[in-house]
């Protein structure tokens, strides 16, 4: 039942982690459309203030991504990785004839 619990909240936050990232996404795309917007019709200059949301919002998504980042799986050492490529090779040569005797 504990580890039910714990599950359920992993999948909640991670939920909520989503929806603050869409929603952050979606406040800056918006910002920055209405922040420059006087970069394209002639008589209106750039507004600060959106450019201003829209630099907090990158500063969340920022902070976001590098926290997921820190959790992120890290990769293995290549000398592992090499090894592993050489034992399955020796395995699928070991293999090959045994294949050829039932044959």
């Amino acid at each position: 039942m504990n580890r039910q619990s714990a599950e359920r909240k992993t999948n909640q936050r991670a939920g909520a982690e989503f929806l603050l990232f869409l929603i952050v996404s979606v406040v800056g795309v918006y910002s920055l459309g209405q922040g420059l917007t006087g970069l394209f019709e002639p008589g209106q200059g750039i507004n600060l203030l959106w450019l201003a949301v829209t630099g907090v919002a990158m500063m969340i998504l920022f902070a976001q991504m590098g926290r997921v980042h820190d959790t992120w799986p890290r990769r293995r050492d290549a000398k592992a990785d090499q090894a592993i490529h050489q034992h399955t090779t020796d395995e699928e040569t070991a293999q090959l004839p045994a294949q050829a005797e039932e044959k």
